[in-house]
């Protein structure tokens, strides 16, 4: 049996104190290079900035990335990557990373109501949701270097950010951690040395006020600059619960954190924060279980009195259809559904210059303590409810060197080491059964890989770039199954310590390799394939050992060729890539028939398998003009086409076929495009700025349960409530800036989703029990002041 305890911690925060220690040791340099401040993610050049050495006048200034880990220009990295600045963030409607759908090609984010702050994040059809840490995300989100290897955390509030880069594909050669669909990259501001404050607070329906404040101190004996951050958001809801008779969901939610750069003068610089975060509310979903489909709605003949519901849940609570938007904002849960969650981080990163060479330590340490109390049937009877309270605690440390081996030779190597171990405690109540479930979960995991990538100067025009990297990871988890009440291993079901636990590994080898074409300084041409791997493992929610796993990993092979170019005189930019990604040993969660000799206790189970393979292929636009020095429009376009090429499920004995390919991937939307603009009004010394965005994505799917209605017409089809309709969603800010000698204050009114489209953003059939249901934020208008010294 697997170790509940958190046993590394303390080895962890030694190494963490030997960072420190080292960082104020060593002689300093500069830190890794970092974009160029830009008025919005168009690129457009502020009338206020004055840095000519970075701008182009009249046009589109240079966007400066590090989406492969060297100081490039946006224009001349041979990938599919969006760049947002702190302009953009700070301007432009963006809250969280919900905001980035529609603003990046074939992005999709949808909230994850099972857990704290967390996310379902798409891109390119390739998508994961589940809240489960034995898990790992298809698309890393990646802070100050840092993966997060869980979904919980990821709706980061969008304040206080330096950049944001959203990378679009497999990678792995030059990130950390390797994932399959992409990285969406984040670094926070950096201290500036020199006294600076940066607050606002904000007001918006639903009783939601926000508050953020970031205080930058003078840097200390020319050796540490401090600068120190606050975020905080308390909002009442806008759900109606009318059986608990109040507004629904209430949330707090606080970050607090201090970032200390250290500079000693030399070849090294040093960055450590640390933060601490604290999320309080309550889970609010919607009923969507029907009569026919669902336990929860069953109806049987009583003799004498007619049809009636078995399990006592009122008509209404059945039944509802999709198509009524609005009564999905009506809710019927019956208990209090608390949600608590504090999470502690620390990153420190060393940056060490050797002549031709800089190299990097990244170390990052992060725990959560969470505890969610969710009502799934979402009805006001007591049906099915958890308490999940779990703790989870990840370390890393990234170590790699880049630079120019030659005039035409620039490689970069590293090595990446990742540890996680989470304890789960959660208690089932089964109200239709009038039984309650303890199951105690524990599982760990550890990953080792070194990666390599170079880029070689064929001519002064063409560039050929490539990389290779090695995983080796190793899983284990414990589970009761929720038969023991101490936790140990069921026993009196005969079951030996095996059965209750398992341990397995897998290596990797991954790699890409691209070419890229100068036609003119503002034109680049690229083509590229890369092989992504996402780790296999183990079933946390196994009900039985028949689904315990262990499952394998899934690769893709992605294929890309695109066109990057800037034209009349860098007043018009267009970006275009074409792309195809094979999708191989897909790994789904089915739903079937548990194991004969565990069927009394559960009779199904839903499990882990790699089921499928798919192809996804699609095209990408990404276009920004600048008629005027005050005026930018910017479009982008995604169309996707994603198809199960094998989905094979071993139900036999089940209603559902056995061959579902012709079921939709999740989350894979097959249209997405928006339009915005950008328009700065001088007036006298002041600014009036107003920004506006329209948002569509075409329908999609969020969960891959074939409907059991369209079964019994021999259709293989996603269940139709898991249809997320078509979104559009107007967003716009009008902000009036003053300035006041050296500070300026700016006043901003809002609107966000002026159309209020309202409906689902994510349905789950829970194994023919129940089906519940979030729905996304309607119309909200509000104001922000904001003051910046």
């Amino acid at each position: 049996m697997i170790n509940r305890r958190f046993g590394r911690s303390a080895r962890h925060m030694t190494s963490l104190a030997a960072l420190t220690a080292a960082a104020t040791a060593l002689p300093s340099a500069a830190l890794a290079a970092q974009p160029v401040s830009e008025n919005s993610e168009t690129g457009q050049d502020s009338p206020r900035d004055d840095d000519s050495d970075n701008i182009q006048d009249g046009g589109l200034r240079t966007i400066v990335v590090t989406a492969q880990r060297r100081e490039e220009a946006l224009q001349s990295v041979p990938l599919a990557v969006t760049a947002l600045d702190e302009e953009a963030l700070d301007t432009a409607a963006i809250d969280d990373l919900r905001d980035f759908q529609g603003r990046v090609p074939g992005l999709v984010v949808d909230q994850v109501n099972a857990g704290p702050s967390a996310a379902a994040v798409s891109i390119r059809g390739i998508s994961f949701e589940d809240i489960e840490k034995s898990f790992d995300p298809s698309v890393g989100v990646v802070i100050d270097g840092v993966f997060i290897g869980t979904n919980t955390g990821q709706l980061l509030d969008a304040f206080d950010l330096e950049a944001i880069e959203v990378l679009r594909g497999p990678q792995g050669t030059l990130f950390g951690r390797n994932t399959i669909g992409g990285v969406i990259n984040i670094r926070r501001s950096r201290p500036t040395g020199d006294f600076g404050v940066k607050a606002s607070i904000g007001y918006a329906e639903f009783e939601t006020i926000r508050g953020r404040l970031v205080v930058n101190a003078p840097e200390i004996a020319d050796l540490i600059s401090l600068k120190g951050f606050f975020f905080y958001d308390d909002t009442e809801g806008y759900l109606e619960n009318v059986t608990l008779d109040r507004t629904q969901p209430n949330y707090e939610i606080w970050t607090a954190g201090v970032t200390a750069g250290i500079n000693l003068g030399g070849p090294v610089e040093a960055l450590i924060t640390y933060e601490h975060s604290r999320e309080e509310g309550e889970v609010s979903t919607a009923s969507l279980s029907r009569t026919g489909t669902d336990l929860i709605c069953l109806q049987v003949p009583v003799p004498g009195v007619g049809t009636v519901r078995a399990f006592g849940i009122p008509d209404e609570e059945c039944d509802r259809p999709i198509s009524d938007v609005d009564a999905l904002y009506t809710v019927f849960s019956n208990i209090e559904q608390p949600v608590r969650n504090d999470t502690d981080a620390l990153t420190g990163e060393i940056n060490v210059d050797i002549g031709e060479f800089a190299l990097t330590s990244i170390t990052g340490w992060r725990r959560n303590e969470e505890s969610v109390r969710q009502d799934f049937d979402s009805t006001s009877i007591d049906f099915f409810d958890t308490l999940r309270v779990q703790d989870y605690e990840q370390f890393s440390q990234e170590v790699r060197m880049a630079g120019d081996v030659t005039p035409w030779l620039n490689a970069l190597v590293g090595a990446y080491y990742f540890d996680s171990e989470y304890n789960l405690d959660q208690t089932t109540n089964l109200g239709f059964a009038g039984l309650q479930l303890r199951q105690f979960t524990t599982g760990t995991a550890e990953s080792i890989a070194v990666f390599g990538d170079v880029q070689i100067e064929l001519t002064d025009a063409l560039t050929l770039s490539g990389g290779v990297r090695y995983t080796d990871d190793e899983k284990a988890l414990f589970t009761n199954f929720g038969f023991t009440p101490d936790g140990s291993c069921a026993t009196f079901l005969g079951l030996a310590e095996d059965d209750c636990s398992g341990e397995v590994s897998f290596d990797e080898f991954t790699y890409r390799g691209a070419i890229d074409f100068q036609i003119d300084p503002d034109k680049l041409v690229y083509a590229s394939y890369s092989r992504g791997f996402r780790s296999g493992g183990f079933n946390g929610r196994a009900a039985t050992p028949s689904s315990l796993g262990p499952f394998e990993p899934e690769t893709v092979d992605a294929y890309e060729i695109g066109l990057k170019a800037d034209w009349l005189d860098n007043r018009l930019r267009t970006n275009f890539a074409l792309y195809q990604t094979d999708y191989n040993n897909k790994q789904e969660e089915l739903v079937r028939a548990t194991a004969p000799e565990f069927a009394a206790l559960n009779p199904q189970e839903t499990v882990v398998e790699n089921a499928a393979s798919a192809r996804i292929r699609g095209f990408e636009a990404e276009v920004v003009a600048v008629p005027t020095d005050q005026l930018t429009f910017n479009f982008s376009l995604s169309i996707i086409d994603a198809d199960y090429q094998n989905f094979e499920r071993d139900v036999d004995g089940d209603l559902i076929p056995d061959d579902v390919s012709s079921l939709d991937l999740r989350r894979a939307a097959p249209i997405t495009w928006s339009a915005g603009f950008d328009y700065i009004l001088p007036v006298g010394d002041n600014e009036l700025q107003l920004n506006s965005i329209f948002r569509f994505t075409d329908e999609y799917s969020t969960c891959i349960v074939a409907d059991p209605l369209a079964l019994q017409r021999g259709v293989v089809t996603n269940d139709v409530r898991c249809t997320v309709d078509t979104k559009e969603i107007l967003d716009v800010t009008l902000s009036y800036t003053v300035p006041l000698g050296p500070s300026e204050v700016r006043l901003s009114v809002f609107g966000r989703n002026l159309f209020d489209d309202r409906g689902i953003n994510s349905t789950l059939p829970v194994a023919g029990l129940f089906t519940f249901a979030g729905v996304r934020p309607p119309r909200q208008f509000g104001a922000e002041l904001q003051f910046t010294y």
